[in-house]
């Protein structure tokens, strides 16, 4: 009796005027912190990969989008009729559309923009409704209210806005119909250069650095119904004055110069690669021209790689960016007004308003030993409002230089100091790990999907998921060094030379088992990004974990597993298993190159090869979805191959170096 008494004491203590009051306190101040959560999480999704660290992410995204129209319904639904609940109620209408870092949690939600859309605008109709029926008469939260109303519906909009350019039938497809149709033609303008082009200055290279936003109105004209090619050069800038007019900025270091032309470049090839989101044809694949831009540009000299690899993570910063935030570069140049009107207005409602003998014209009171709630409720959330209207963005400076550059105004030091430091941190550069040996026995509990109710996708066997791998500079280099030295053709690793890398660091160990496990993560948890369909890949793997569980029973750890395989008598190659192959492989290169340290070359520029044979796909999709789980290697390199005319894997090399039909096996224009 004593429990159920004190349940329905709690019950009505709820339900009681007071109850209320102070479950819409908390509710608002919950609001509020989720904000904060939005705004410094929200970027660093692109830096983060941990399974906990998404699930709370989406947890917070869901809240966020839920908890604030619960409280705003709260407010209507109860006597909380005084100005300072009114203004409450408009705070947490700002804060749902001004969270700048986080616009939507996946790739798929940018094409649900009319339902946000929809959404936002009975939330502004309902805080009007609040306003209307409010009681006050403080000219300093009547004021503070409205502006703050009319902000909110300026947002909505921009938001929107922000939604349907990154929209695969909004902007995207505009602008990028507008770059793609120049692409087609953009090497006839280079036959106008005697010299051609020069990929170290990027002289003849005339990619659209600024401008096509304006030509998306026009109608293609006869008798190829593409954009002129001559609206382009008057209304576009492109990427080769731009770097000649950075060349003739004497204010900055050489170092400062660099840092401005990589950025260019990089919102540069952002443009190109957005193309590939569309469907849209790469009018500059399998040029000649255009794999000189890699080869000979980006990676202008041996060595080099580490800047390569730099301006393709700040491409895809930009790509970020446009799609999963609520950046407008059209806003850039009133953010300075806003943020005084949001300090002129804190302020005021500080003075006149929250500290004001006469602010509180309600009949609701709630004291705790001789403090206000009311009263520090308001205090707390115009505080957080004016603290986080002025937290800078990891996109602000970047996108800054942009603008500046376009302008032609020469961008501040701490501006390209503030880009560099960036630069360093766009991404979270690990490389997933998996081993088959290692956790094919493994057996997951799947105790949080059931919990879940299915939200959470259950764990299948033996995907157990190994500890990342720093991406470090020399497994770059690797990479990156066996694709110039081959002329960006491709091999299945089948043209190794032995003597390569002779001088290389004694790393070979390191790189080979790092892109081996990390092939092997793609295969288990991104088969999406790999050949073949990602459903048949997946049952694959299901399939080689089950063999091995009945090859392998009865051994405890890695080396009687290794120890057993290599003991094994294998049957004929067509009925050999997928594990079997991989035995069968292993003592071939045994038998091959006897000397362990040679060995372990051989495999990581084997492995080095093969991880650049995988990456062209025409899936830019599932590149586009991780972008925003921390990102991939296979995704950078994936990019630096588009922007070197390589869109497809080919299907089979010759001594020739071209592929069955013909064409060079460095690309195709389809």
């Amino acid at each position: 009796m004593g429990i159920k008494n004190s349940t329905t004491t709690f019950v009505q203590s709820l339900g009681s005027t007071q109850g209320r009051l102070v479950r819409l306190e908390v509710l608002v101040l919950f609001s509020a912190f989720i904000w904060i959560l939005v705004q410094l999480f929200g970027s660093r999704r692109r830096r983060h990969s941990h399974g906990f660290f998404r699930f709370f992410v989406w947890a917070v995204y869901t809240l966020f989008t839920v908890l604030g129209p619960y409280t705003i319904g709260l407010l209507q639904d109860g006597p909380f009729r005084d100005q300072t609940f009114v203004l409450w109620g408009v705070l947490l209408l700002f804060i749902q559309v001004s969270a700048d870092s986080f616009s939507v949690y996946s790739i798929h939600d940018i094409e649900q923009r009319n339902r946000v859309l929809v959404q936002h605008m009975l939330q502004i109709i309902l805080v009007l409704w609040l306003i209307v029926n409010g009681k006050g008469h403080n000219k300093s939260y009547t004021a503070t209210i409205w502006i703050f109303w009319i902000k909110s519906i300026i947002w909505t909009f921009r938001n929107s806005g922000n939604l349907s350019n990154a929209s695969k039938k909004g902007g995207l497809l505009k602008q990028s119909k507008v770059v793609a149709d120049y692409m087609m033609v953009e090497h006839e303008r280079t036959l106008e250069d005697q010299n051609g082009p020069k990929p170290q200055t990027m002289e003849g290279y005339r990619y659209i650095f600024h401008g096509e936003e304006e030509l998306t109105s026009l109608l293609p004209a006869a008798p190829g119904y593409r954009v002129e090619l001559e609206e382009v050069g008057r209304k576009c800038t492109t990427i080769d004055s731009m770097w000649g007019w950075i060349e003739t900025l004497t204010v900055y270091t050489a170092e400062d110069t660099e840092t401005l032309k990589h950025v260019a470049l990089s919102f540069t090839l952002f443009k190109l690669l957005k193309r590939r989101l569309c469907g849209y044809r790469i009018g500059e694949a399998g040029r000649a021209k255009t794999l000189d831009f890699v080869l000979n540009g980006l990676i202008s000299q041996e060595g080099n790689y580490a800047r390569a690899f730099g301006v393709i993570e700040m491409e895809l910063a930009f790509l970020y960016d446009f799609l999963y935030t609520r950046f407008d570069t059209e806003l850039v140049g009133y953010k300075g007004f806003a943020a005084c009107l949001v300090i002129t207005m804190v302020v005021w409602n500080f003075v006149s308003g929250a500290f004001s003998k006469h602010y509180h014209r309600s009949d609701l009171e709630q004291r705790g030993r001789g403090t206000d709630a009311i009263r520090w409720v308001t205090v707390v959330m115009l505080t957080i409002v004016l603290v986080l209207s002025f937290l800078p963005s990891d996109w602000d400076r970047r996108w800054d230089i942009v603008d500046d550059l376009h302008d032609r105004k020469a961008p501040s030091k701490s501006s390209i100091s503030d880009a560099k430091d960036e630069a360093n941190k766009s991404w979270q550069r690990a490389l997933g790990q998996y081993s088959l040996l290692l956790n094919f026995d493994y057996h997951p509990w799947n105790v949080l999907p059931l919990l879940s109710l299915g939200m959470v996708d259950k764990t299948r066997e033996g995907h157990k998921a190994g500890e990342k791998i720093k991406l470090t500079t020399g497994v770059i280099a690797r990479v990156l060094s066996g694709f110039k030295e081959s002329n960006g053709q491709f091999s299945y690793g089948t043209t190794i030379a032995m003597d390569r890398h002779q001088d290389a660091p004694t790393s070979d160990y390191g790189i080979a088992e790092t892109l081996s496990n990390y092939c092997a993560y793609l295969v288990a948890f991104v088969p999406d990004m790999l050949p073949d369909h990602g459903y048949d890949t997946q049952r694959i793997f299901d399939a080689v974990v089950m063999e091995a569980r009945g090859s392998l029973n009865g051994c405890d750890d890695l080396s009687s597993r290794c120890e057993k395989l290599m003991m094994a008598v294998l049957p004929s190659d067509s009925k050999c298993t997928i594990l079997e192959l991989g035995v069968r492989l292993g003592r071939e290169l045994r038998a091959a190159v006897p000397d362990e340290e040679r060995r372990w070359k051989v495999l990581a520029d084997f492995w080095a090869e093969f991880i650049l044979f995988l990456a062209p796909s025409s899936n830019g999709e599932i590149h586009a979805e991780r972008l925003a789980v921390g990102g991939e290697f296979m995704t950078h390199l994936w990019a630096l191959l588009t922007h070197a005319g390589i869109l497809e894997r080919p299907s089979r090399i010759d001594t020739a170096g071209g592929n069955d039909n013909g064409t060079p096996a460095y690309g195709s224009p389809v």
